[in-house]
């Protein structure tokens, strides 16, 4: 067996088993402990496996994108119901911005054919589909990639965001109650809170788990937001304090929230 043979076969069973040991390789390749061994490290230096100890595996970045994959298949139905609630807000000349998020994501598929309308992101998925679902113009933020978050990061992004008076920004949150809203890692906090000094109406996108749940960072105040939208019945104390605070809860067509 040719060399090119024995690494695109070692590949393709990593990519279903997601780890080999080193006699497994031997075994699969029916080739010598040493030929194994150059094979291992030919694909190491191309950053296709990561060596462990006794073995190889895929690499992290393969297994955040298959993370992520499954994140952004898991519910896809409940989270087009909100995508196609949110994009509704959206007019003729708007400026908007569409944070990462796999239910953001799909918003740019429900878009009417705008020709003024001008869209920013930081997600590599949400520019992917501003591309497939041309509507006015689009823009990607600079910046370090993420390969868990599939987006942009750091100070860049930060700096640019400065170039922005937007009407709408649209964000997903890991939790909303009482309290605020809370998100899960801390170097989103400066990214969240810029966008809201650069937005003149701030939209979380919520399903129903999310709704009446906290987490790690407390970001945002109620008082902070302007819409909310859902598809799931607000918990009672939740609801009264958005009333208070003013927030427009939207509701997607298929939601009970009697």
């Amino acid at each position: 067996m040719l060399q090119k043979e024995r690494l695109a076969l070692i590949l393709s069973t990593l990519e279903e088993k997601k780890a080999l040991s080193l006699k497994e390789v031997i075994e699969l390749t029916q080739s010598s402990r040493d030929t194994a061994r150059r094979d291992i490290v030919k694909l190491a230096e191309n950053n296709l496996i990561e060596r462990t100890y006794g073995g190889i595996s895929l690499p992290r970045s393969f297994k955040r994108l298959d993370d992520y994959l499954k994140r952004s298949e898991e519910g896809a139905h409940v989270k087009q119901q909100l995508a196609a609630a949110a994009s509704r807000l959206i007019e003729e000349e708007d400026v908007v911005f569409l944070d990462v998020s796999t239910t953001i994501r799909f918003i740019p598929t429900y878009l009417r054919p705008f020709s003024q309308l001008f869209s920013v992101t930081n997600s590599i998925d949400i520019a992917d589909q501003l591309l497939r679902n041309p509507s006015g113009t689009a823009r990607m933020l600079g910046g370090n990639l993420d390969a868990e978050k599939r987006c942009v990061l750091g100070t860049r992004p930060l700096a640019e965001l400065e170039d922005y008076n937007f009407d709408l920004a649209f964000l997903s949150v890991v939790g909303i109650d009482e309290a605020g809203v809370h998100y899960a890692y801390e170097d989103d906090i400066d990214m969240k809170k810029k966008i809201r000094q650069q937005t003149r109406r701030l939209v979380l996108v919520a399903d129903q788990s999310k709704l009446g749940r906290s987490h790690h960072f407390n970001v945002f105040s109620l008082e902070e937001i302007d819409s909310l939208v859902t598809n799931g019945k607000l918990p009672e104390t939740l609801s009264r304090k958005l009333a208070e605070a003013h927030v427009d809860v939207i509701y997607t067509k298929e939601a009970s929230h009697d």
